[in-house]
Protein backbone atom coordinates (compact mmCIF):
# COMPACT_ATOMS: atom_id res chain seq x y z
CA UNK A 1 0.00 0.00 0.00
CA UNK A 2 3.06 2.18 -1.00
CA UNK A 3 4.00 2.25 3.33
CA UNK A 4 7.22 3.22 4.37
CA UNK A 5 10.19 0.03 4.18
CA UNK A 6 11.85 -0.94 7.02
CA UNK A 7 15.91 -1.54 6.87
CA UNK A 8 15.66 -3.85 9.68
CA UNK A 9 19.57 -3.72 10.56
CA UNK A 10 19.59 0.20 11.00
CA UNK A 11 16.10 -0.86 13.46
CA UNK A 12 18.37 -2.52 16.28
CA UNK A 13 20.39 0.74 16.76
CA UNK A 14 17.94 3.44 17.29
CA UNK A 15 17.94 6.54 20.32
CA UNK A 16 15.03 7.89 22.04
CA UNK A 17 16.24 11.49 21.29
CA UNK A 18 14.31 12.63 24.14
CA UNK A 19 16.14 10.64 26.92
CA UNK A 20 19.28 10.07 24.68
CA UNK A 21 19.43 6.48 25.25
CA UNK A 22 19.31 3.38 22.90
CA UNK A 23 16.06 2.11 22.68
CA UNK A 24 16.46 -1.80 23.02
CA UNK A 25 15.73 -3.41 19.93
CA UNK A 26 16.13 -7.51 19.62
CA UNK A 27 16.97 -9.56 16.10
CA UNK A 28 15.13 -12.73 16.86
CA UNK A 29 15.74 -15.98 14.50
CA UNK A 30 12.60 -17.26 13.54
CA UNK A 31 13.11 -20.95 14.96
CA UNK A 32 13.78 -18.95 18.46
CA UNK A 33 10.00 -17.39 17.88
CA UNK A 34 8.57 -20.60 16.59
CA UNK A 35 9.73 -22.21 19.69
CA UNK A 36 8.17 -19.70 22.24
CA UNK A 37 5.20 -20.17 20.46
CA UNK A 38 4.99 -23.87 20.52
CA UNK A 39 4.95 -23.90 16.72
CA UNK A 40 2.30 -20.99 16.72
CA UNK A 41 0.04 -23.47 18.48
CA UNK A 42 -3.40 -22.52 18.38
CA UNK A 43 -3.88 -22.71 22.37
CA UNK A 44 -0.90 -19.73 22.02
CA UNK A 45 -3.20 -17.52 19.85
CA UNK A 46 -4.55 -14.24 21.07
CA UNK A 47 -6.11 -12.69 18.49
CA UNK A 48 -6.30 -11.21 15.02
CA UNK A 49 -3.92 -8.09 13.69
CA UNK A 50 -4.44 -5.67 11.12
CA UNK A 51 -1.82 -7.51 9.41
CA UNK A 52 -2.00 -11.02 10.77
CA UNK A 53 -2.64 -13.43 13.89
CA UNK A 54 -1.22 -12.64 17.12
CA UNK A 55 0.45 -15.51 19.75
CA UNK A 56 1.29 -15.36 23.36
CA UNK A 57 5.18 -16.62 23.60
CA UNK A 58 6.95 -17.19 26.24
CA UNK A 59 11.12 -16.19 25.35
CA UNK A 60 13.90 -18.46 26.50
CA UNK A 61 14.92 -15.78 29.50
CA UNK A 62 11.13 -16.19 30.67
CA UNK A 63 9.96 -12.57 29.23
CA UNK A 64 6.03 -13.17 28.27
CA UNK A 65 5.71 -11.55 24.42
CA UNK A 66 3.01 -10.88 22.26
CA UNK A 67 4.28 -12.37 18.64
CA UNK A 68 2.64 -10.59 15.40
CA UNK A 69 2.90 -13.51 12.27
CA UNK A 70 1.73 -12.03 9.10
CA UNK A 71 -1.19 -14.14 6.91
CA UNK A 72 0.20 -12.47 3.66
CA UNK A 73 3.06 -14.19 2.76
CA UNK A 74 4.64 -14.33 -0.81
CA UNK A 75 2.88 -11.38 -2.31
CA UNK A 76 4.33 -9.30 -4.90
CA UNK A 77 6.25 -5.87 -3.47
CA UNK A 78 3.10 -4.14 -5.08
CA UNK A 79 0.49 -6.21 -3.98
CA UNK A 80 -1.88 -3.67 -1.58
CA UNK A 81 -1.54 -6.74 0.56
CA UNK A 82 2.01 -7.17 0.93
CA UNK A 83 4.01 -6.91 4.49
CA UNK A 84 4.73 -2.92 4.89
CA UNK A 85 2.26 -3.49 7.13
CA UNK A 86 4.84 -5.37 9.15
CA UNK A 87 7.84 -3.32 7.97
CA UNK A 88 5.94 0.20 8.63
CA UNK A 89 5.39 -1.35 12.37
CA UNK A 90 8.97 -1.64 12.83
CA UNK A 91 9.73 1.52 11.28
CA UNK A 92 8.17 3.45 13.65
CA UNK A 93 8.19 1.92 16.67
CA UNK A 94 11.86 1.21 16.26
CA UNK A 95 12.23 4.76 17.21
CA UNK A 96 9.53 5.48 19.76
CA UNK A 97 9.18 3.89 23.27
CA UNK A 98 6.54 4.89 25.77
CA UNK A 99 4.35 3.72 28.77
CA UNK A 100 1.66 4.76 27.13
CA UNK A 101 2.23 2.79 23.81
CA UNK A 102 2.77 -0.86 23.39
CA UNK A 103 6.03 -1.05 22.44
CA UNK A 104 8.58 -3.48 20.00
CA UNK A 105 10.62 -5.62 21.52
CA UNK A 106 12.25 -6.92 18.42
CA UNK A 107 11.82 -8.53 15.08
CA UNK A 108 13.08 -11.40 12.57
CA UNK A 109 14.87 -9.60 9.96
CA UNK A 110 14.57 -13.03 7.97
CA UNK A 111 12.57 -14.33 5.93
CA UNK A 112 11.42 -11.40 4.62
CA UNK A 113 8.39 -12.63 3.25
CA UNK A 114 7.19 -13.99 6.59
CA UNK A 115 8.57 -11.18 8.98
CA UNK A 116 7.89 -11.65 12.48
CA UNK A 117 6.86 -8.84 15.13
CA UNK A 118 7.69 -9.11 18.83
CA UNK A 119 5.82 -7.08 21.25
CA UNK A 120 5.11 -6.14 24.98
CA UNK A 121 2.43 -8.73 25.95
CA UNK A 122 -0.57 -6.81 27.35
CA UNK A 123 -1.96 -9.55 30.10
CA UNK A 124 -6.16 -7.63 29.64
CA UNK A 125 -6.41 -8.35 26.59
CA UNK A 126 -8.22 -5.06 24.31
CA UNK A 127 -10.35 -2.00 25.48
CA UNK A 128 -12.76 -3.52 23.28
CA UNK A 129 -12.98 -6.88 25.21
CA UNK A 130 -13.05 -4.45 28.45
CA UNK A 131 -16.03 -2.84 27.20
CA UNK A 132 -17.33 -5.46 25.20
CA UNK A 133 -17.20 -8.86 26.86
CA UNK A 134 -20.31 -10.34 28.31
CA UNK A 135 -18.41 -12.35 30.72
CA UNK A 136 -16.49 -9.21 32.04
CA UNK A 137 -18.04 -6.83 34.79
CA UNK A 138 -18.54 -3.30 32.48
CA UNK A 139 -15.78 -1.06 33.74
CA UNK A 140 -16.81 1.86 36.29
CA UNK A 141 -16.41 5.40 35.01
CA UNK A 142 -13.25 5.73 36.85
CA UNK A 143 -11.61 3.22 35.03
CA UNK A 144 -13.17 4.34 31.66
CA UNK A 145 -12.35 8.08 32.30
CA UNK A 146 -8.42 6.59 33.05
CA UNK A 147 -8.74 5.02 29.62
CA UNK A 148 -9.60 7.59 27.77
CA UNK A 149 -7.01 9.66 29.06
CA UNK A 150 -4.25 7.82 28.83
CA UNK A 151 -5.22 7.12 24.88
CA UNK A 152 -5.60 10.55 24.17
CA UNK A 153 -2.02 11.02 25.69
CA UNK A 154 -0.59 9.07 23.25
CA UNK A 155 -2.24 9.81 20.39
CA UNK A 156 -1.30 13.43 21.19
CA UNK A 157 2.52 12.44 22.12
CA UNK A 158 2.64 11.06 18.56
CA UNK A 159 1.30 14.03 17.24
CA UNK A 160 3.65 16.38 19.17
CA UNK A 161 6.51 14.66 17.79
CA UNK A 162 8.66 16.19 15.19
CA UNK A 163 7.51 15.12 12.85
CA UNK A 164 3.67 13.90 13.62
CA UNK A 165 2.96 10.48 13.78
CA UNK A 166 -0.73 9.87 12.62
CA UNK A 167 -1.36 6.63 13.79
CA UNK A 168 -4.58 5.60 11.26
CA UNK A 169 -6.58 3.30 12.98
CA UNK A 170 -7.34 4.40 16.25
CA UNK A 171 -9.98 1.71 17.72
CA UNK A 172 -10.90 0.01 20.96
CA UNK A 173 -9.16 -3.12 19.60
CA UNK A 174 -5.70 -1.18 19.27
CA UNK A 175 -5.51 -0.09 22.73
CA UNK A 176 -4.36 -2.99 25.00
CA UNK A 177 -4.58 -3.27 28.41
CA UNK A 178 -1.68 -4.18 30.66
CA UNK A 179 -1.69 -5.94 34.29
CA UNK A 180 -1.71 -2.81 35.67
CA UNK A 181 -5.16 -1.87 34.36
CA UNK A 182 -3.17 0.97 31.96
CA UNK A 183 -4.13 1.67 28.16
CA UNK A 184 -1.99 1.13 25.48
CA UNK A 185 -1.88 2.14 22.44
CA UNK A 186 -0.68 -0.90 19.88
CA UNK A 187 -1.16 -1.73 16.34
CA UNK A 188 0.65 0.96 14.33
CA UNK A 189 0.96 -1.23 10.89
CA UNK A 190 -1.08 1.75 8.87
CA UNK A 191 0.38 4.87 11.00
CA UNK A 192 2.50 7.15 8.98
CA UNK A 193 4.82 9.76 10.18
CA UNK A 194 4.32 13.39 8.07
CA UNK A 195 6.33 14.75 5.26
CA UNK A 196 8.28 12.54 2.59
CA UNK A 197 6.50 10.75 -0.28
CA UNK A 198 4.47 8.35 1.45
CA UNK A 199 2.30 11.25 3.48
CA UNK A 200 1.24 12.78 0.37
CA UNK A 201 0.89 9.42 -1.90
CA UNK A 202 -0.27 6.77 0.56
CA UNK A 203 -4.23 5.86 -0.20
CA UNK A 204 -6.57 6.18 2.61
CA UNK A 205 -7.09 3.12 4.96
CA UNK A 206 -8.50 2.38 8.41
CA UNK A 207 -11.51 0.44 10.21
CA UNK A 208 -14.78 1.09 9.13
CA UNK A 209 -16.94 2.53 11.92
CA UNK A 210 -13.73 4.53 12.78
CA UNK A 211 -12.52 5.99 9.69
CA UNK A 212 -13.02 9.71 8.37
CA UNK A 213 -15.95 9.61 6.24
CA UNK A 214 -14.25 12.65 4.69
CA UNK A 215 -10.87 11.55 4.69
CA UNK A 216 -10.94 10.20 1.17
CA UNK A 217 -7.95 11.32 -0.96
CA UNK A 218 -3.83 11.57 0.32
CA UNK A 219 -4.73 15.41 0.55
CA UNK A 220 -6.80 14.69 3.44
CA UNK A 221 -5.17 13.16 5.65
CA UNK A 222 -3.79 15.19 8.73
CA UNK A 223 -3.84 14.19 12.56
CA UNK A 224 -7.11 15.21 12.67
CA UNK A 225 -8.30 12.05 11.25
CA UNK A 226 -6.96 10.60 14.33
CA UNK A 227 -8.98 13.12 16.48
CA UNK A 228 -11.83 11.97 14.70
CA UNK A 229 -11.59 7.74 15.53
CA UNK A 230 -10.88 8.47 19.49
CA UNK A 231 -14.14 10.71 19.04
CA UNK A 232 -15.63 7.55 18.21
CA UNK A 233 -13.95 5.41 20.61
CA UNK A 234 -14.79 8.19 22.97
CA UNK A 235 -18.35 7.54 22.00
CA UNK A 236 -17.84 3.65 22.83
CA UNK A 237 -16.28 4.16 26.34
CA UNK A 238 -18.90 6.40 27.41
CA UNK A 239 -22.26 3.94 25.82
CA UNK A 240 -20.94 0.60 26.21
CA UNK A 241 -21.85 0.56 22.04
CA UNK A 242 -19.76 -0.84 19.57
CA UNK A 243 -18.66 1.36 16.66
CA UNK A 244 -20.70 -0.59 14.42
CA UNK A 245 -23.17 -2.77 15.53
CA UNK A 246 -26.15 -3.87 12.83
CA UNK A 247 -28.38 -5.18 15.91
CA UNK A 248 -29.41 -1.70 16.23
CA UNK A 249 -30.83 0.73 14.28
CA UNK A 250 -28.91 3.02 13.17
CA UNK A 251 -26.02 0.72 13.26
CA UNK A 252 -23.51 3.50 13.73
CA UNK A 253 -22.88 5.33 17.20
CA UNK A 254 -22.54 8.41 15.66
CA UNK A 255 -25.91 8.37 14.07
CA UNK A 256 -27.43 7.40 17.22
CA UNK A 257 -25.50 9.24 19.92
CA UNK A 258 -24.85 12.52 18.16
CA UNK A 259 -28.51 13.40 17.40
CA UNK A 260 -29.45 12.59 20.85
CA UNK A 261 -26.56 14.91 22.49
CA UNK A 262 -27.45 17.38 20.48
CA UNK A 263 -31.15 17.05 21.74
CA UNK A 264 -29.89 17.20 25.56
CA UNK A 265 -30.59 13.68 25.66
CA UNK A 266 -26.94 12.98 27.56
CA UNK A 267 -27.83 10.04 30.22
CA UNK A 268 -29.54 8.29 27.20
CA UNK A 269 -26.15 8.23 25.37
CA UNK A 270 -24.49 6.37 28.47
CA UNK A 271 -23.86 2.57 29.26
CA UNK A 272 -26.93 1.46 30.78
CA UNK A 273 -25.62 -1.12 32.78
CA UNK A 274 -24.02 0.47 35.04
CA UNK A 275 -25.33 4.06 36.55
CA UNK A 276 -23.91 7.02 34.55
CA UNK A 277 -21.41 9.29 36.61
CA UNK A 278 -23.02 11.31 39.01
CA UNK A 279 -21.99 14.92 38.22
CA UNK A 280 -24.05 16.39 35.52
CA UNK A 281 -20.84 18.53 34.72
CA UNK A 282 -18.83 15.34 33.98
CA UNK A 283 -21.57 13.29 32.12
CA UNK A 284 -22.38 16.69 29.88
CA UNK A 285 -19.01 17.13 29.14
CA UNK A 286 -17.75 14.40 28.02
CA UNK A 287 -20.21 13.64 25.60
CA UNK A 288 -19.81 17.18 24.34
CA UNK A 289 -15.66 16.69 23.51
CA UNK A 290 -16.84 12.86 21.71
CA UNK A 291 -19.37 14.95 19.54
CA UNK A 292 -16.57 17.62 19.01
CA UNK A 293 -14.08 15.52 17.81
CA UNK A 294 -16.23 13.92 14.94
CA UNK A 295 -17.44 17.05 13.72
CA UNK A 296 -17.48 17.26 9.63
CA UNK A 297 -15.54 20.16 9.49
CA UNK A 298 -11.92 18.87 10.60
CA UNK A 299 -10.87 22.12 11.22
CA UNK A 300 -13.46 22.81 13.80
CA UNK A 301 -12.23 19.00 15.90
CA UNK A 302 -10.13 19.99 18.82
CA UNK A 303 -6.39 18.78 18.94
CA UNK A 304 -5.46 16.16 21.21
CA UNK A 305 -3.98 18.64 23.18
CA UNK A 306 -7.39 20.25 23.96
CA UNK A 307 -9.09 16.81 24.37
CA UNK A 308 -6.08 15.90 27.13
CA UNK A 309 -6.07 19.34 29.02
CA UNK A 310 -10.28 18.60 29.21
CA UNK A 311 -10.41 14.85 30.04
CA UNK A 312 -7.65 15.49 32.62
CA UNK A 313 -10.02 18.15 34.32
CA UNK A 314 -12.71 16.09 34.53
CA UNK A 315 -10.86 13.08 35.76
CA UNK A 316 -10.63 15.26 38.85
CA UNK A 317 -13.99 15.02 39.44
CA UNK A 318 -14.09 11.32 40.07
CA UNK A 319 -14.14 10.00 43.44
CA UNK A 320 -10.99 8.18 44.17
CA UNK A 321 -12.78 5.20 45.08
CA UNK A 322 -13.96 4.82 41.33
CA UNK A 323 -11.06 4.50 40.11
CA UNK A 324 -10.95 1.01 41.42
CA UNK A 325 -8.20 1.29 43.69
CA UNK A 326 -5.96 2.69 41.32
CA UNK A 327 -4.48 6.18 42.49
CA UNK A 328 -1.65 6.54 39.94
CA UNK A 329 -2.08 9.03 37.09
CA UNK A 330 -0.94 7.84 33.49
CA UNK A 331 2.49 8.89 32.97
CA UNK A 332 2.76 11.72 30.82
CA UNK A 333 3.91 11.21 27.12
CA UNK A 334 5.84 14.20 26.74
CA UNK A 335 8.95 11.68 26.56
CA UNK A 336 7.53 9.95 24.06
CA UNK A 337 10.21 9.91 21.09
CA UNK A 338 11.23 12.86 20.01
CA UNK A 339 13.18 15.31 17.71
CA UNK A 340 13.51 15.75 14.23
CA UNK A 341 14.50 12.16 13.57
CA UNK A 342 15.23 13.19 9.57
CA UNK A 343 13.94 11.92 6.28
CA UNK A 344 12.68 7.92 6.96
CA UNK A 345 13.18 5.62 3.88
CA UNK A 346 10.21 5.75 1.73
CA UNK A 347 9.08 4.24 -1.82
CA UNK A 348 5.73 5.46 -3.27
CA UNK A 349 3.85 2.97 -4.06
CA UNK A 350 4.09 0.89 -7.40
CA UNK A 351 0.84 -0.12 -7.78
CA UNK A 352 -0.80 2.22 -9.70
CA UNK A 353 -4.53 2.36 -9.48
CA UNK A 354 -4.64 -0.97 -6.99
CA UNK A 355 -5.31 0.91 -3.53
CA UNK A 356 -7.22 -0.36 -1.25
CA UNK A 357 -9.13 2.37 -0.23
CA UNK A 358 -11.76 1.64 2.81
CA UNK A 359 -14.30 4.10 3.49
CA UNK A 360 -16.68 4.39 6.53
CA UNK A 361 -19.97 3.65 5.81
CA UNK A 362 -21.09 7.17 8.94
CA UNK A 363 -22.62 9.09 6.11
CA UNK A 364 -21.87 12.57 5.16
CA UNK A 365 -24.19 14.55 7.65
CA UNK A 366 -22.55 18.28 6.55
CA UNK A 367 -24.12 19.90 10.06
CA UNK A 368 -24.42 16.73 12.21
CA UNK A 369 -21.78 18.21 14.78
CA UNK A 370 -22.86 21.80 14.89
CA UNK A 371 -23.00 21.71 18.65
CA UNK A 372 -23.00 23.90 21.06
CA UNK A 373 -21.90 26.99 18.05
CA UNK A 374 -24.17 29.39 19.31
CA UNK A 375 -21.80 31.61 21.60
CA UNK A 376 -17.62 31.07 20.76
CA UNK A 377 -17.39 32.64 24.07
CA UNK A 378 -18.69 29.64 26.37
CA UNK A 379 -16.31 27.24 23.40
CA UNK A 380 -13.57 29.10 24.14
CA UNK A 381 -13.83 29.04 28.02
CA UNK A 382 -14.96 25.25 27.95
CA UNK A 383 -10.58 24.99 26.25
CA UNK A 384 -12.02 22.82 23.80
CA UNK A 385 -12.74 24.54 20.22
CA UNK A 386 -9.59 26.90 20.60
CA UNK A 387 -9.53 28.93 17.32
CA UNK A 388 -12.52 28.06 15.06
CA UNK A 389 -11.33 28.09 11.53
CA UNK A 390 -13.62 29.57 8.88
CA UNK A 391 -15.88 25.64 7.30
CA UNK A 392 -17.82 26.14 4.40
CA UNK A 393 -21.30 24.59 5.73
CA UNK A 394 -24.44 23.40 3.66
CA UNK A 395 -26.82 24.31 6.45
CA UNK A 396 -26.69 27.24 8.15
CA UNK A 397 -29.10 26.23 11.54
CA UNK A 398 -27.69 27.42 14.48
CA UNK A 399 -27.69 25.15 17.73
CA UNK A 400 -27.95 25.91 21.40
CA UNK A 401 -26.07 24.09 23.62
CA UNK A 402 -27.29 20.68 24.85
CA UNK A 403 -28.66 20.54 28.44
CA UNK A 404 -29.71 17.49 29.89
CA UNK A 405 -33.05 16.87 30.84
CA UNK A 406 -33.98 18.24 33.78
CA UNK A 407 -31.36 20.56 34.19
Amino acid sequence: MGYLSCKAESSVATIDQSQKKPIKIKEFQYSDLENATNGFSDQKLLGKGSHGLVYKGVLSSGRLVAVKKSTLINRPPSSPYSNNEVDNEIEILSQLQSPCLVNLVGFTASPASNRLLVVEFMSNGTLYDVLHSSSRQPPNWGRRIRFALQTAKAIHGLHSLNPPVIHRDIKSANVLIDRSFNARLGDFGLALRCGGDDYYSTPPAGTIGYLDPYYVTPDNLSTKIDVFSYGILLLEIISGRKAIDVGYSPPSIVDWAIPLIRRGRIVDVYDPRIEPPKDPRVRKHLAVIAAKCVRSCKERRPSMKEIVESIGELSKSIPLHSWNGISKPCAMIDTIGGGNSGRWNSKPSSSGNQFRRVYSDLGLRTNLMELMTGNQEEEDGENLAGKVHSCRRSSRRSLKPPMEEGE
